[in-house]
């Protein structure tokens, strides 16, 4: 075989890879599988409880009628690096990933409040590389073989929440989905081989719509209940600017309380429900999408006073499953977080960091993740 007659044949077997990069199993870590992974649109205070406080959490893009809650003005932009170690068989690997998940302002007048967010929806980031050798001529030559998507899919949203009531407040959101994933498959060649190399690259681009209401009611002092919904609307893919396939932005439904158990002390619990099958028009038969329930539970309790000023400490726990399976498999995950979060300058900015350890385990794979979340929050 040529090399020319090389060069085709592996083009052709790597655009087949890049238009079937959805379906590829291998995808570097089990939360990498399919689309990608759901952050759950969280902010530090939020998961430091566990993600329990998120449907009255202002921060985190849940809940419109949320925003409501926030300062008269505020601008929230968080980070957040995983540290990911995965143990295949006794194999392990460690990656680091670092994420902007969410950027988000706030301003109210009277009654009225309208915020703008941008959020991370779906995170897509991986590599895979393994080496072999190909027979080419009647020789044997090794080669290493590299696999990677670099992409994410961000929801945008404008809410408007309005205080109709000192106890009652409405919100309703309306989102746009875009995104691009970059698919890149390279075979390497040693420089003795004489025959070059290959790459190539495909283009995968989102677009999509959805809107969300919510509700947060206050039935008496220290009580606090929510809840909100999203009703997803079509999300199309395209192949370098072809039309690929066309699916539903996943449907969604969330309730959450907070108790002031005593001073100082609050209790909070959630329950969300997602349902991400409503992507499976998006992928291939060995895509495995499942619909998928969170649970989180958590506590904010006032800490230590810090150059005069109370700290606020929190911790809690987070069980789901993740959207796409290994093998036809579940993933669940489980988490343990606590957190902090403390007033500066003078009451115009909030600094809140989350520390959270999760691990997923299925079939041989066991995978944890250690994430550290930081919020900065500003009031002009």
């Amino acid at each position: 075989m040529s090399s020319l007659s090389l060069f085709r044949s592996g083009a052709a077997l790597a655009a087949l890879l890049v238009a079937a990069a959805p379906a590829v199993r291998a995808q570097g870590a089990v939360s990498n599988q399919g689309f990608g992974y759901p952050n759950g649109q969280l902010s530090p205070v939020a998961l430091a409880a566990g993600g329990s406080s998120a449907e009255v959490d202002p921060a985190s893009p849940i809940n419109p009628a949320s925003i409501a809650h926030a300062g008269r003005y505020v601008v929230m932009f968080q980070f957040e690096p995983e540290f990911r170690t995965t143990k295949v068989d006794g194999t392990t690997s460690a990656n680091m990933v670092m994420r902007f998940p969410t950027f988000a302002a706030t301003g109210r007048v009277g009654p009225l409040t309208v915020g703008a967010s941008v959020s991370t929806f779906l995170d897509r980031t991986w590599v895979n590389s393994y080496t072999d050798s190909l027979f080419v001529a009647g020789e044997w030559h090794p080669s290493t073989a590299l696999i990677g998507v670099d992409g994410a899919i961000s929801d945008t949203r404008l809410a408007v929440a309005y205080a109709v009531h000192p106890r009652l407040r409405l919100g309703v959101g309306l989102h746009a989905f875009t995104g691009e994933n970059q698919t890149q498959f390279q075979r390497i060649f040693t420089d003795s081989a004489g025959l070059g190399g290959l790459a190539q690259t495909a283009r995968m681009t989102f677009s999509g719509r959805a809107l969300s209401g919510g509700v947060v009611y206050l039935p008496r002092d220290g009580v606090a209940l929510a809840a909100s919904f999203r009703s997803g609307g079509d999300l199309t893919s395209e192949l370098n600017g072809v039309h690929n396939a066309t699916a539903q932005v996943p449907a969604r439904w969330g309730l959450g309380g907070s108790w002031l158990v005593v001073p100082g002390a609050t209790l909070n619990a959630r329950v969300d429900q997602t349902r991400w099958t409503d992507l499976d028009g998006l992928g291939t038969s060995n895509v495995f999408t499942f619909d998928a329930t969170e649970i989180g539970v958590g506590a904010d309790v006032v800490g230590p006073r810090v150059a005069g000023v109370p700290m606020m400490l929190r911790v809690g726990l987070r069980d789901r499953t993740l959207p796409f399976g290994v093998n036809g498999d579940r993933v669940p995950e489980r988490s343990f977080s606590f957190g902090a979060g403390l007033p500066v300058a003078r009451g115009r900015a909030q600094l809140d960091v989350a520390l959270q350890r999760a691990v997923r385990e299925v079939g041989v794979t066991t995978e944890r993740s250690w994430f550290l979340s930081v919020g900065i929050g500003i009031r002009p």
